[in-house]
C-alpha cells in the first residue's frame, strides 16, 4: 500500500519549511521515518502505546526518542484494544468490524506534556481519537509550524476522527489546510479488518496537512 508521506519532502520544499524535529503520535512501526529522513528532518520523537510496536520502534530507530504511551485530551490510563493488524490498535471503543486479539492497559499523556521544546512538526494518527490528541496539545499547538492529522470522511470510530470536525478545530486554532493526501476508505478497511465494511464509494481516509495561518502569504 502506498504511503502518502512520500509527498512530504517535496511539500516541505515547496512551502519553504525547514523542519527540525517531528513529534509523531501513533507512530506504529515507524513507516514514515524514511520520508522524514528524505525531507532532511534530523530528530524524531515517536509516541506509541502498543508495547509490541514500541519495542519494534526502539530496535529499528535507536536514534529516535520513543515514548511508550497514548496521547489524549488529558493524562491518565486507558485500555488499548489490540487488533489483528497490531498497528491499527485503538483506545476507542472497537468498531464492529475490528478483530481484537487482546486488551492492554496503557498510560495516557498529552502533547502538551511530552512535546520537546524544539519540535516544530506534529503528526497525529490515533485511530479515531485524533481530536482528543489535538485538544491535549493546548497552547503548545501554536508552536508547531506544520501539523499532519489523519481524518475520515465517514463515521468510523477506530479509523480516524471526522474530517470536517478536525478541519474546523484546526481553523479555530489558527491553522489552514495546505494539502490533503487521500486514500480509499474501503482499501484501508480491507487491510485493517480483512473485509470491506459499509460505507459510501466516495469515502476517504485523509492525511490533512496544516500550517499556521500567520506563515501563509
Amino acid at each position: 500500500m502506498t504511503n502518502p508521506f512520500e509527498a512530504l519532502p517535496s511539500l516541505l520544499a515547496g512551502l519553504g519549511l525547514d523542519v527540525q524535529h517531528v513529534l509523531h503520535v501513533g507512530a506504529h512501526l515507524g513507516e514514515e521515518v524514511p520520508f522524514y529522513r528524505q525531507a532532511g528532518i534530523g530528530a524524531f520523537t515517536l509516541v506509541e502505546p502498543s508495547p509490541f510496536a514500541a519495542g519494534r520502534l526502539r530496535e529499528s530507530f535507536p536514534e529516535a526518542t520513543v515514548v511508550e504511551a497514548a496521547c489524549g485530551a488529558r493524562p491518565g490510563r486507558g485500555t488499548l484494544s489490540v487488533n489483528v493488524i497490531r498497528t491499527s490498535s485503538s483506545l476507542a471503543e472497537p468498531h464492529p468490524g475490528d478483530r481484537i486479539l487482546s486488551t492492554v492497559a496503557v498510560d495516557v499523556t498529552t502533547v502538551a506534556e511530552i512535546a520537546p521544546p524544539d519540535a516544530d512538526m506534529l503528526v497525529v494518527d490515533a485511530q479515531g481519537l485524533e481530536l482528543d490528541v489535538l485538544k491535549g496539545a493546548g497552547d503548545r499547538l501554536a508552536g508547531f509550524d506544520l501539523v499532519v492529522c489523519e481524518t475520515c470522511t465517514v463515521p468510523d470510530r477506530t479509523m480516524a476522527a471526522p474530517h470536517d470536525e478536525v478541519v474546523a478545530f484546526m481553523a479555530a486554532a489558527g491553522f489552514v489546510v495546505v494539502a490533503v493526501w487521500e486514500r480509499d476508505y474501503q482499501d484501508i478497511a480491507r487491510w485493517v479488518r480483512g473485509a470491506a465494511v459499509p460505507g459510501r464509494d466516495d469515502a476517504r481516509v485523509c492525511d490533512v496537512v496544516f500550517v499556521r495561518e500567520a506563515s501563509c502569504g
